[in-house]
């Protein structure tokens, strides 16, 4: 772990032929999903030129006059690039958190030419970046099924029909005098199985279950951090909780850019809970839902965490 509590993993050791270090490998991943849902990891093979490319790409898309960018707003959920910018009133003065392009991403030849066309060389270096981290995805996603003792092949399938949106943000500086810093993105989980998060510096925190307090995460623009998602959460029947995570702008810091990038099924595959992890002493607690559906719910104007209670609860009636 380092000095956050974040348990660190080293993927050299999950590509090692040492049978071992790759069953340490599993277990450190088996271990951060199940205690807190979430990690860091290092040696993960994607390069810094690829990862600074994409930051670099993402902020000069962010820094492109407004004109430039206000074509791409919708208050259309599903579209599959949109441009949006989170405001909130604060004592009589509105106040910027954060600006959020949030682009599909996966299968890549689908959706690259809607990607935006400004910076010049957005779309080549966040396609880099978008293969690369979908190859991090599927080995971590076998590293976690093979943790569950449900084999690493388990999603193989599931994976190459995969769905990936990448959420960009841009966090402007804070100028609030609250020594605690302003929530610049609300405490939530992700509707992924797995999400995959680079970013230029700190801000994100993560809700530690022990003390109920919310704990800085590592920030480094050269690894990554890693969420359980709910839908591995639905899977896993509970044994891997999704990781609640917010981000706080502090004053002072500099403007904060990251990457997340949202791993699942696709968007009409039913994710359910794994047949192989239910007991007579371990029911499944969840219904089975898909990620159209859920996106439907929150078409409805509806709040993204009651559709994972409503799941809790439509399972536990049935029981």
């Amino acid at each position: 772990m380092d000095s956050t509590g974040v348990r660190i993993v080293d993927l050299s050791k999950l590509r090692s032929t040492s049978f071992s270090e790759r069953s340490a490998a599993i277990h450190d991943i088996g271990r951060a999903c199940q205690a807190m849902g979430f990690f860091q990891v290092v040696n993960h093979g994607v390069g810094a030129d690829i990862l600074q490319g994409a930051l670099d790409a993402a902020t000069a898309f962010f820094n492109l006059p407004t004109d430039d960018k206000s074509g791409l707003s919708s208050d259309d959920i599903r579209q599959p690039v949109r441009y949006s910018t989170v405001s909130e009133l604060d004592d009589g003065e509105v106040k910027i958190r954060r600006h959020v392009l949030k682009q599909y991403s996966r299968p890549l030849e689908t959706w690259i030419q809607k990607w935006p066309s400004k910076p010049i060389d957005y779309r080549q270096k966040m396609a880099m970046f978008s293969a690369q981290v979908w190859r991090l995805v599927s080995e971590l996603v076998e590293a976690v099924t093979e943790s569950l003792g449900l084999g690493r092949d388990y999603l193989t399938s599931h994976m190459e029909r995969g769905f990936e949106m990448m959420a960009l943000n841009y966090y402007p500086p804070c100028h609030q005098d609250d020594n605690g810093g302003a929530i610049s993105c609300a405490p939530h989980t992700d509707y992924t199985l797995l999400t995959v998060l680079l970013a230029s510096q700190h801000g994100l925190e993560y809700l530690d279950r022990e003390s109920g307090s919310w704990r800085p995460a590592p920030a480094s623009s050269l690894t990554f951090v890693v969420h359980v998602g709910n839908y591995l959460e639905v899977l896993s029947n509970g044994r891997y909780r999704a990781a609640l995570h917010r981000v706080v702008s502090h004053r002072g810091a500099a403007p904060r850019v990251s990457i997340a990038s949202l791993s699942s099924f696709a968007m009409e595959e039913s994710v359910e809970v794994a047949e192989e992890l239910v007991e007579e002493t371990h029911p499944p607690m969840y219904r089975a839902s898909t990620l159209s559906e859920f996106i439907d719910f929150l078409s409805a104007g509806n709040r993204g965490a009651d559709f994972m209670e409503q799941s809790l609860k439509i399972a536990r009636d049935k029981l």
